[in-house]
């Protein structure tokens, strides 16, 4: 009976996915640990490894007997070694459409907040301080602002929807994408550097990779308008969180929505507790619905691939080297 290895996950009711894989004459293991220590004894016979942070790493892959795929709870990668695994011909897969709308709503939320200095009216009742808007000034209307987006993927795209009744002007830097995807959904395709120094506000949906990792430096926040307002959904690894912690003293960003951070689950406590930055805890993803959408959809690719079928989202398959 083929074996699969749930080795972390965002939830401890696995009786879905149990009863799931039996149906498909798949057994289940589900150690529930992220610790790749505690993981690697039940992943050396594994058919199939799901993960969510845990981390699936060359030496940990270069173990593995049997695995025939492994697919990550999310739309990001970054703990999985691709290039490892596809050549020891492991097909990977990922879920990169279950929560567009609830992290782009997410981002737009976090915007409108820090756009708006909510959080210090509300930071300063809870103190019992009743504060006139002199304190939290200046703010300025939307109309006619720009929102520069760092990365137009699904979750970009869609936060230009999102953002478009609001009046803002849409720019977005993405290289990997033609003009005319740009204009399609109402936005302007920009540089990096003209995305710095045009944004009044900057909100980030790229992937983390060697490119992009740290882009957001001390040098990038140095060349943004005063006053910006910085929000990240998308990976914590996009940012030098020292710098920015520089640029939110300096007055170069005079509010943060972070939603993802360097150092999770432990983020860094200056950081969180900055006055001006508003903090949830790598949350942006959820809502019942993409809940279940992501279980469902990562369940099924586990089993095309064991059926030797082309998983929904396999993201390395024309680069494997065995199938």
């Amino acid at each position: 009976m083929p074996k699969v290895v749930i080795t972390d996950a965002e939830f401890s009711d696995i009786s879905w996915e149990r009863e799931f894989f039996a149906q498909h004459g798949v057994e289940l293991s589900f150690p529930n640990s992220f610790v790749v220590e505690d993981v690697l004894p039940h992943l050396i016979d594994a058919d199939a490894i799901v993960t969510n942070r845990c981390p699936i790493n060359r030496q940990v892959i270069e173990q593995l007997q049997r695995c025939r795929v492994i697919v990550r709870y999310g739309v990001g990668v970054d703990n999985v070694d691709v290039e490892a695994a596809t050549k020891k011909g492991i097909i990977v897969c990922n879920v990169p459409d279950y929560c567009t709308d609830d992290v782009a709503t997410h981002a737009v939320a976090l915007l409108l907040c820090c756009w708006r200095k909510i959080h210090f009216g509300d930071a300063a009742l809870k103190r019992g301080e009743w504060q006139r808007y002199t304190s939290i000034a200046p703010v300025s209307r939307t109309i006619r602002k720009t929102v520069g987006l760092f990365g137009f993927g699904r979750i970009g795209k869609r936060v230009a929807e999102l953002l478009y009744p609001f009046g803002f002007k849409i720019i977005a830097h993405d290289p990997y994408l033609t003009e005319e995807e740009f204009l399609l959904h109402g936005a302007e395709q920009v540089s990096f550097e003209d995305l710095l120094s045009r944004s009044d506000a900057i909100s980030l949906h790229a992937p983390l990779t060697d490119e992009t990792r740290g882009v957001f430096n001390r040098e990038a926040f140095a060349r943004m308008k005063r006053g910006v307002v910085f929000v990240n959904t998308a990976r914590g690894g996009l940012v030098d969180e020292e710098a920015l912690l520089w640029a939110l003293d300096e007055g170069i960003v005079a509010a943060a929505g972070l939603d993802v951070f360097v150092n999770e689950p432990n983020p860094n406590p200056r950081l969180v507790q900055h006055p001006k930055v508003i903090a949830t805890p790598h949350w942006a993803w959820y809502s019942e619905e993409a809940m279940w959408d992501l279980r469902r959809k990562v369940a099924e690719q586990v089993v095309q691939a064991l059926n030797g079928e082309r998983p929904t989202y396999a993201i390395n398959w024309e680069n494997l080297v065995c199938r």
